[in-house]
């Protein structure tokens, strides 16, 4: 868990992915806010203009205000109606009860805008001063912002044209709305966009590394960036130079192998044909025992030179030769040529259910493979114990699977993957059984020569099960 998260910070798509992110949502806001506020600066520019232009229509027109207009004087202060409002004569005609126009009618009956006297009324808020300027202003009227255009007609008549910022405030109120929609809808769209996006571009390496996990161990050809981003050409010359270094190096290791074990093998051919010449029975006991000694330690140098040089060419790799062959056959032909080690050591040897299974695949592979679980299984399965053949077609018909099953004593669990490496010997030097450690390694590399899969399980019963999984049809 803990490698998965440090994975995770250290993912480059990611770092890109958040970038992205973090950018498109930084400018999006940005953006969101400066309509947002485009539109205040509007909305208020209109509403001056608006106010401005009602003014200029009253002014130039000379549109006719009431002489009540003009302010405050002694007897519109005396005479007033029980609700404040003056008695004025009106063109001539007898004294009459009207309203005063007032700013607080924006509010009291509801007008979008009013054009009202600049001077108050007794009794009412007095709102600007006798002497301001013509202009714009903002006021507050019963607790809510007005803008107010004083100005003043051809008679010398001043006014008011005023208009609720409610207009504004809902104008507003719509632009951040509607900017806070575009910003989630930008969001919806552009996180998941980016994420898309930046796995497509990074699709051909993850196609790139899941080739490489593919290749078999001794596949050490250079990788095509054709496909790649330039900005990984770098990297890619470095791997495949890397990969030219490791080529060679593997290539001179296997050749010192082959070459050190194909000295060795006349030489060791020649002393046990001339130790095989010498009849034990004609020497002294003791000349005997000596003779018995040095016949044995012929025969695991001959072994050892032998798996040397079979190890050699599994990693050296060959040109597959690919034909149909029945498993039963593979096995019969592997229990005549090493079940006299079954025999010596009393092991039941034998195939176990219908083995007869047909496959597609390079034959001398198999063999190996075959050959080297069962000459393992034998080696460390004791007297009188027991080691089964078998294999079993999958539902599909497409892959077989053979089974080397013993009664020896299994593997402790931290030894069922280092089996397979290279003179890795299960007790080190204090092993009690002589081998190698180069079979399971030789099973390993033939199996990845055919696309197999080898696994190795203790078994319930005890013993030791080893599962080799292969194509039933191999096109390699």
């Amino acid at each position: 868990m803990e490698g998965n998260k440090r994975k995770l910070i250290r993912s480059l798509r990611l770092k890109l992915c958040v970038a992205l992110t973090v950018i498109g949502i930084i400018y999006t806001g940005f953006s969101c806010y400066r309509s947002y506020n485009k539109t205040k600066i509007e909305a208020a520019a209109f509403i001056d203009e608006e106010l401005a232009q009602i003014a200029g229509v009253i002014v130039n027109y000379d549109v006719i205000l009431p002489k009540s207009w003009e302010g405050p004087s002694f007897r519109r202060r005396l005479f007033r109606d029980m609700h404040g409002n003056l008695l004025f004569p009106h063109h001539g005609a007898p004294s009459s009860l009207l309203p005063m126009p007032s700013l607080n009618d924006l509010f009291d009956k509801h007008q979008e805008i009013m054009v009202a006297p600049l001077f108050a009324q007794p009794g009412e808020t007095f709102y600007f001063p006798s002497m301001i300027e013509d202009g714009i202003y903002t006021v507050l009227i019963k607790d809510k912002r007005v803008r107010a255009y004083v100005s003043t007609n051809k008679a010398g008549i001043r006014f008011v044209v005023a208009r609720s910022y409610d207009l504004l405030d809902e104008v507003v109120n719509q632009a951040l709305l509607h900017s806070l929609s575009e910003f989630l809808l930008l969001l919806i769209i552009y996180v998941p966009s980016t994420v898309f996006l930046v796995n497509v571009i990074f699709r051909p390496v993850k196609k790139v590394a899941s080739e490489l996990d593919a290749r078999k161990h001794n596949d050490l050809s250079p990788i095509r960036a054709t496909k790649l981003p330039s900005e990984l050409d770098i990297f890619i010359e470095s791997i495949n130079r890397l990969f030219t270094k490791t080529s060679g190096v593997m290539q001179n290791e296997r050749r010192f192998i082959a070459d050190a074990a194909h000295e060795l093998r006349t030489p060791l051919t020649a002393i046990s044909l001339q130790a095989q010449a010498i009849h034990e029975g004609d020497l002294p006991p003791e000349e005997a025992e000596k003779m018995r000694q040095l016949k044995q330690a012929i025969a695991r140098q001959r072994t050892l030179t032998n798996n040397l040089l079979e190890y050699a060419r599994s990693q050296c790799g060959h040109v597959l030769k690919l034909q149909n062959f029945s498993i039963k056959d593979i096995f019969i032909e592997v229990i005549d040529e090493i079940g006299f080690i079954a025999d010596r050591k009393n092991i039941d040897l034998g195939l176990e259910g219908d083995c007869d299974i047909l496959v597609y695949t390079d034959r001398t592979n198999v063999k190996t493979i075959v050959t080297n679980l069962v000459s393992n299984a034998l080696k460390y399965t004791p007297d009188g114990g027991r080691c089964d053949l078998s294999c079993e077609e999958s539902a599909d018909k497409k892959v077989v699977s053979i089974y080397v099953d013993d009664t020896g004593p299994g593997l402790l669990q931290k030894d069922l993957e280092l089996v397979f490496n290279a003179f890795y010997r299960v007790g080190g030097d204090s092993a009690k059984v002589e081998g190698t450690g180069l079979g399971l390694s030789i099973v390993k590399s033939a199996c990845d020569e055919i696309n197999g899969r080898i696994e190795l399980s203790n078994r319930k019963k005890g013993g030791l099960r080893a599962a080799v999984t292969i194509p039933k049809r191999n096109f390699v």
